[in-house]
C-alpha cells in the first residue's frame, strides 16, 4: 500500500497543503517546530482515524483558523489494484471559538466526521482502510510509560487488519461504562446487586474475543521484533534480544471479584486491565535497557509492527519516521536506515537532511518546510 495523494487544511500550524507522493522514500526537513511532526500526526491520521499526540481532538484544529472553525484531513492511497480515499474532518461545535464551548485546555469541543471513498462510515468501521505504522522519539514511552499504551499499541495493530476487533473494544467500554456506573448507583443505594449480572455476562462475552486477538498478535509481533532487532542492535552485543509477552491480569472472574468492585466503585478484572511485556535479554526493558538501547527496541517494535500488518495481508503498511535519526548514534544510524529503506512507502523527516544516512539519488522526493510551506529541496 502506498499514499498517492496526502491533503490538509487548518490541522494544526498547517492551513493548507496538498502533497503528491510516490512509492519510494519520501524525506521531508525543516527547522524544530517548523511543522514536521504536525505533518506526521496528520497523515498517520487517516489509518488511526485519531491523533497520537493530542489530548483533545479540538487541539488539532488550526488556532487562527477561520469561522467556522473545520480541521480537515484527506488521503488517496493505493493497494494492488484498488484505491481509497479515507478523509476526517473536525468541526469546532457552534459557538467554540468564543467562550464558550470550549475546553480547559482552551480547545474547542469537536464533532468529528469520517468518510471512506465518500460514504460516511464509524471510526470501528473505517480502520484499515488505509494502514500505516508510525514511529516517533516518543515511542520509548511504549516501555516506559502506561499499560495502556501498550494495549492500543496491539489493539491498532489488530484493528488496522480486522475492524471487527474494533468494533469489539468500543461494546466492551460501552458495557464497561454500564457496569461502572451501575456500581456507584449500588454503593448510593440507587440498585439492586442483583442488576450487575446482565453487565457481568455481556463484559464476559465482549471480553473473550479481544483476549484471543491480543494474544494471537503478541506472538507474531514477538517474533518479528525479535528479527527486527537483530538487523538493530549494537555489533558489541550480538546476542542481544527482546521478547513480548500479552498477560492478562491476574483476575478471577467478574462474579468472584464484584465484592471488590463494590468496594472501589469500578471494575477492576478484564482487557482494560491487561499488559504487553516487554523483556531484553529476559529482564524488564524499561527498567533495565540503557536510554540508546529502549530507542531500538522501540523501533524495533514498529517495525515489527509494519512486518505483522504486510504478513498478514502480503501488503506492506506505509511506515512514517518522524525525527529519529538525530537521535542515533552513527553504526545505529546505518543499521536503521538499512532496515527502514526496504518499505514499500517511507515518509520521514529530519531537522536535519545529513543525519538521515540514505542515498539522494533513490529517494522518491524530498522537500523542506519554509514558512509554513513545503518547497523542494535542491
Amino acid at each position: 500500500m502506498h499514499l498517492t495523494r496526502v491533503q490538509l487544511s487548518n490541522v494544526r500550524s498547517w492551513a493548507e497543503l496538498t502533497l503528491d507522493l510516490a512509492p519510494g522514500v519520501t524525506l521531508i526537513s525543516g527547522a524544530n517546530a517548523a511543522g514536521k511532526s504536525n505533518l506526521v500526526e496528520a497523515i498517520y491520521m487517516l489509518a488511526a482515524l485519531r491523533s497520537t499526540r493530542a489530548q483533545t481532538e479540538g487541539e488539532l484544529i488550526r488556532w487562527s483558523a477561520p469561522e467556522p472553525q473545520v480541521a480537515r484531513v484527506a488521503g488517496c492511497a493505493v493497494a494492488g489494484d484498488e484505491s481509497v480515499e479515507v478523509e476526517i474532518a473536525l468541526a469546532a461545535r457552534e459557538g467554540g471559538s468564543a467562550s464558550h464551548a470550549r475546553q480547559r485546555s482552551g480547545a474547542p469541543l469537536t464533532s468529528k466526521r469520517i468518510r471512506v471513498n465518500g460514504v460516511a462510515r464509524r471510526a470501528a468501521d473505517a480502520l484499515g482502510a488505509i494502514r500505516a505504522v508510525q514511529f516517533t522519539s516518543l515511542d520509548i514511552e511504549l516501555l516506559t510509560g502506561s499499560s495502556g499504551l501498550r494495549r492500543r499499541f496491539l489493539d491498532v495493530a489488530v484493528g488496522q487488519l480486522a475492524p471487527a476487533h474494533a468494533a469489539g473494544l468500543s461494546r466492551y467500554q460501552r458495557a464497561l461504562t454500564q457496569r461502572n456506573a451501575l456500581l456507584r448507583r449500588i454503593a448510593e443505594g440507587r440498585a439492586r446487586e442483583s442488576e450487575l449480572d446482565q453487565w457481568d455476562d455481556l463484559l464476559s462475552a465482549a471480553a473473550a474475543p479481544i483476549w484471543e486477538a491480543r494474544a494471537a498478535a503478541a506472538v507474531v509481533l514477538s517474533t518479528h521484533a525479535q528479527e527486527q532487532h537483530r538487523s538493530l542492535r549494537a555489533p558489541d552485543d550480538p546476542t542481544e534480544t527482546i521478547a513480548l509477552t500479552y498477560v492478562p491480569a491476574d483476575q478471577p472472574t467478574l462474579r468472584e471479584s464484584r465484592r471488590r468492585d463494590l468496594a472501589r466503585g469500578t471494575t477492576g478484572v478484564g482487557p482494560h486491565r491487561d499488559d504487553l511485556l516487554i523483556d531484553l535479554d529476559g529482564r524488564p526493558a524499561a527498567n533495565f535497557a540503557s536510554r540508546a538501547q529502549q530507542r531500538a527496541v522501540a523501533l524495533g517494535l514498529r517495525l515489527a509492527e509494519a512486518d505483522y500488518l504486510r504478513s498478514q495481508r502480503d501488503d506492506p503498511p506505509v511506515v512514517l519516521l518522524d525525527d529519529i535519526f538525530s537521535e542515533l548514534d552513527p553504526e545505529r544510524r546505518e543499521r536503521t536506515a538499512a532496515a527502514v529503506s526496504k518499505m514499500e512507502q517511507l515518509i520521514l523527516t529530519s531537522a536535519d537532511p545529513a543525519a538521515a544516512p540514505l542515498n539522494r539519488s533513490e529517494l522518491a522526493a524530498s522537500y523542506q518546510i519554509v514558512d509554513g510551506r513545503l518547497r523542494p529541496l535542491d
